[in-house]
């Protein structure tokens, strides 16, 4: 089954990324997504192996 998080889900979790709180992986869990669709979020925030793309 595959969830789509909301877009208040979405931006709490760029938040925790960007704060280096949790990991992509960590919060694929704590949001019960896959990594990947975790990742693309992070992608689409502008964020790239850690680092904010200008």
């Amino acid at each position: 089954m595959i969830v789509k998080l909301t877009t208040v889900q979405a931006k709490s979790a760029v938040r925790k990324y960007a704060d280096r709180q949790k990991t992509i992986r960590q919060l694929a869990i704590e949001y019960d997504v896959t990594y990947e669709q975790m990742h693309k979020i992070m992608v689409k925030a502008g964020y790239s192996n850690g680092l904010k793309v200008r």
